[in-house]
Formats: C-alpha cells, structure tokens, sequence
C-alpha cells in the first residue's frame, strides 16, 4: 500500500466525520448523511479532478431534485413516478456535462422520491444544501490538506526510461568495438522496440503530474517544467533509437555484409553512440557534461561525415552503411537538444 493511498484514505474518513458534524450537529439538516456521502466523493486523485467534479455532482444533484419535483408532481402514483424519475434520471446522467457524477443522478433521484420530501419545496433545498456542503468540505481538504502530486512518479519514470535506453546504447557501442562479425542484430531492435512500455509510462505519469499541479497549491514549478521537457524530448527521440538499431542491423544483415562499416569507422561510430548516451543521461537536468557530451557528439559527427564523403578506409558500400546509421542518430540528438 502506497504512501498516497493511506494519505487518501485518511482524508475520505476526515471529510466524512466533518461533513456528518456540521451537517447534523452544527445546522441540523433532516438528511446529514448525504453530506458526508458527496464529501468522500470529492476525494479524487488531484485537485483539478475535485474542482470539476464537485461542480459536476453539485449539478447532477439539482438535475436528479428537479426530476424527482416534476415526476412526484406529474404522477399519482408513487411506483410510477419512482420508474419514470429512475428512467428519466439515469438517461440525463449520461450528458458529458456531469461527468462522471451523471451516473449517480438517477440514484438521487430514488433517494430524494423515497425518503418523502419530494413535493416539498423546503425539504427539496435542504438536499442541495447537504450535498453542496459535502462538496465544499471535500474539494477544500482535498485542496488544503496534502493535495496529491505526481511530480516524484513523473521523475522516477523519465529516468527509468532514461536509464534504458542508455543501457541499449552502451551495449551495442561495445558490441560494434568488440565484434568483427554481427552477433544476432535484431536483438538490438527487440530490446529498444520493448521499451516503448517505459515510453508510455513516462508519458502517463508526465501527465498526471501535469493535472496534479492545475489548481494545487503544493506544485513544484520548476519540476513540473523539468520533466515536461525532458519527457517530451525523450518521446521524441525515441522512435529515432529505434531506427538506430534498424540500420545497424540493415547494414550487418546477412546479405548486405558489404554495407558493414570497418572497423575504424565502427569504433569512431560507438564513440558516437556512447556521446549520445551521456547526452539521454543529462536530459533531465542539463549540465556542463550534457553540453560537453553534445559538442563530442557534433565533432563525432563531423568525423564520420567526412568518412562517408572521402574517406579512402571506406568503400562505396560501408559508406552507405554508415551514411543509413548517422541519419537516425543526427535526428536523434537534434530531438535530445531541441528547446
């Protein structure tokens, strides 16, 4: 169980008890119990979803009043007026305008048509005042008290991503040193393939810490925009590392060995892979070793361009090879560096 589970938990129990004490203690209201009942309601994964939500309960609630007022009104008959209340109720809730408070329009209407009151205009504002006292108790400690933020989850998921794909990099920079002869290419492809997971991980938990913020009194700026960025960039890029390992493996297939840069040309091109994954490692927090890391990689670059366009040590296949190898690196540090 997760530290912000127990802090939510802990506010749902603190909201209800308020909400039931001001609600029965303190004005008296004939049904206290729907005002914890829409307090705990409000208790959502961030501020913002509080915010929205209790406006969208607040109008579900006046909506499923009226129902229950005009069908108590418009039918004799009790069981009647309670199925057409039900009918009519549970159909308006699914309007995008409540959100997900429309699915509880019905029910309140049920609640509001058989706890009596319905043809009483009084008793029909008390339900209101109960339920938007509920509301406000729990949107404003959802707010005040340890609001929820997802700036830590965001972090920690960029710079799992981060760590591996900077792994990937790495290892087939060593492998092209090492090797005279590819070993199984397409692993590399199989491995940055599978970590598209940690790609949409991080994007989700960007996101939720991006919505976290809206509203919350809690945010950390300056976290919120690091991770944004670094998110973004990663996102980007990510694509582009996969292509990498495509070309390597393209140019080392079994019928395209001619196309295999040498061995200088590899080591210079590792030296690259290994510049560009200290660049991934300072995406997060640019420092000087992430700028150093980028003008190593420009000079890298320049080097193997000049190794694709005159260089003797290479023949008009590897240097195509190469040529197919730097395209996605060149796309990928651009989309590293980008502001």
């Amino acid at each position: 169980m997760t530290r912000h589970a127990v802090v939510q938990a802990g506010k749902c129990a603190l909201v209800a008890v308020l909400a039931w004490l001001l609600a029965d203690r303190v004005l008296g209201l004939p049904q206290p119990f729907l005002a914890p009942y829409a307090a705990v309601l409000m208790i959502d994964s961030t501020v913002y979803r509080s915010v929205k939500g209790s406006a969208q309960h607040l109008a579900a609630t006046a909506s499923a009043v009226l129902v229950a007022f005009l069908a108590s009104r418009i039918i004799p008959e009790a069981s009647a007026a309670l199925g057409v209340a039900v009918l009519v109720g549970t159909l308006l809730g699914r309007w995008s305008v409540y959100g997900s408070g429309g699915r509880w329009l019905g029910v309140t209407a049920v609640l509001v048509l058989t706890t009596g009151g319905a043809l009483e205009g009084v008793l029909l504002l008390d339900r209101l005042v109960e339920t938007a006292l509920g509301a406000v108790i729990g949107t404003v400690v959802n707010a005040l008290v340890l609001p929820p933020t997802y700036s830590r989850w965001a972090g920690s998921a960029t710079s799992d991503l981060v760590h591996e794909l900077r792994e990937v990099l790495t290892a087939l920079a060593k492998a092209l040193r090492d090797t005279e002869e590819p070993l199984d290419p397409q692993a590399w492809v199989r491995r940055m393939r599978r970590s598209e997971r940690l790609v949409r991980g991080a994007e989700e938990a960007v996101g939720w810490s991006d919505e976290a913020d809206r509203l919350n009194l809690r945010r950390r700026r300056r976290d919120r925009r690091t991770s944004d960025t670094a998110e973004a960039r990663l996102r980007e890029a990510w694509p582009r590392l996969v292509q990498i390992t495509e070309a390597v493996r393209s140019s080392a297939d079994s019928g395209q060995v001619a196309h295999y840069p040498g061995h200088e040309s590899r080591a210079e091109y590792a030296d690259l892979l290994d510049a560009l994954a200290d660049v991934l490692g300072g995406v997060q927090e640019p420092d000087e070793r992430f700028h150093d890391a980028v003008t190593r990689a420009q000079h890298l670059f320049t080097v193997l361009d000049q190794r694709v366009t005159d260089g003797p040590a290479e023949s008009p296949g590897t240097a195509r090879g190469l040529s197919g190898m730097l395209l996605p690196t060149r796309e990928a540090l651009a989309a590293l560096t980008r502001d």
